[in-house]
């Protein structure tokens, strides 16, 4: 078990650093928690924006509608990063399929590393192909969609204690209890953070090097071959300087080192890095904005007053799903949207 792997790497090297355990209890190719657990849904430990409601899915749908009306696109990648069970794919693609023009073709691209959804969503669309990279689909203008995706890869945490700079790490304590301690960052780190000594005492920053190779991937791909990019991520644009780091098992929040490969364990994208790096590669089309924003400029509303006049009596449920994609208190705030266009 994943708990039995961390213990025996500790036990070798006395410390993990924190994007190592994480990887392991997330990422192990025979208990990690997303390749082994049917994690998403109410029965599950968390719920995303497209199993709250089919209007998640179907506003993205429209606006690809849109962007493939507005460039007179024939033929296109569909690219969906961490499906899961599907919800999302199969609410766009209901809407692509009774509404797209009958000489535009799409062939749909999945990276996912869940042995049982992988199952599932080739069941659903046989002709689909499953992605290991993030630069190995056909090259054609392709329209990339990363919900909720980025938020789990590995990430760094330098905390800032007396003066120095100390890079966060994993140990055992003398009761062999998972615990967090302390010591000198890796030799790399100035790659990746600046400004280090501009941290006061207790503050933190966290970076992802693999959020970085796989957007950078994606972009260069989209250099070649044009098209969209779509990501949506509970995420901040200034920096907050505090740890983000989260669990959750059951839709309920837990201590982060319990139960490794058997919770989620997350923390919050920084959305003005990717903002850099798109800058550095002279990409200027892109908007950053709340998924409240987002959704109530696509007409969200407009949609869900359309369902509510065709199902009357769930009024209320509709009501109630549209509150918790749009209002602040829930979703509307804390997630962000990254659109490119390239």
């Amino acid at each position: 078990m994943i708990q039995d792997k961390i213990y025996d790497a500790l036990k070798e090297s006395a410390f993990l650093y924190l994007d190592d355990f994480m990887n392991i209890s997330l990422r192990d190719e025979e208990h990690g928690y997303y390749t082994s657990n049917k994690a998403i849904g109410k029965d599950g430990d968390f719920v995303t924006a497209p199993e709250i409601s089919q209007m998640f899915g179907e506003i993205i749908a429209v606006k690809i509608l849109n962007l493939i009306h507005a460039r007179n696109i024939k033929k296109f990648n569909l690219i969906e990063l961490g499906p899961g069970r599907g919800a999302l794919i199969n609410d766009i693609t209901r809407v692509l399929n009774a509404l797209l023009d009958e000489n535009v073709e799409y062939t749909i691209h999945f990276n996912e590393i869940n042995k049982f959804y992988i199952q599932n969503l080739k069941n659903t669309y046989p002709n689909c192909k499953i992605h290991k990279n993030f630069n190995s689909y056909p090259n054609e203008f392709s329209i990339i969609i990363a919900n909720e995706f980025f938020d789990a890869i590995p990430t760094r945490q330098l905390v800032s204690r007396n003066g120095n700079i100390y890079e966060t790490v994993i140990k055992l304590d003398q009761k062999d209890c998972l615990r967090f301690d302390f010591i000198k960052p890796r030799p790399d780190i100035s790659k990746f953070v600046k400004n280090m000594q501009d941290l006061k005492h207790l503050e933190v920053i966290e970076f992802s090097p693999e959020t970085n190779l796989i957007f950078r991937e994606l972009i260069n791909f989209l250099l070649m071959n044009n098209g969209f990019f779509l990501l949506i991520d509970y995420g901040y644009i200034n920096l907050p300087k505090i740890s983000t780091l989260q669990s959750i098992r059951s839709n309920k929040k837990t201590n982060f080192l319990d139960n490794p490969g058997n919770q989620d364990i997350t923390y919050h994208v920084d959305f003005n890095n990717l903002q850099n790096i798109l800058e550095e590669n002279k990409i200027d089309d892109f908007i950053i904005n709340t998924q409240s924003n987002f959704l109530r400029q696509n007409g969200i509303f407009d949609r869900a007053n359309i369902l509510i006049k065709k199902n009357p009596k769930k009024e209320k449920q509709i009501k109630e799903q549209l509150a918790i994609l749009t209002k602040r208190e829930y979703m509307g705030n804390l997630f962000k949207v990254l659109e490119i266009n390239i």
